[in-house]
């Protein structure tokens, strides 16, 4: 029994998921009124106790145009590469 907190020695491991889990295509335009396109990200980060998750946080960031999206993930990478 574990006497700090009065439990048993019953451990479960915890487990770390990221992904991007939302991929979203934005189109505006500049000062100049030229078209601009740009990818929005969102990444889930999950927590999981025994399978269930215990825990989640989002992340959000932009890819536009000439940025290096090479270390994205490959479905970000692949909407990337259509419409950028």
């Amino acid at each position: 029994m574990d006497s700090r907190h009065g439990l048993k020695g019953n451990k479960m491991s915890l487990t770390k998921e990221t992904s991007a889990d939302k991929i979203e295509v934005v189109t505006g335009q500049d000062e100049e009124g030229n078209s601009v396109t740009s990818v929005q990200v969102r990444t889930t980060t999950k927590v999981l106790e025994g399978g269930e998750v215990i825990s989640s946080s989002y992340h959000r960031h932009v890819i536009q145009q000439g940025d290096d999206y090479s270390s994205e993930p490959a479905n970000v990478q692949a909407v990337c590469s259509a419409v950028l």
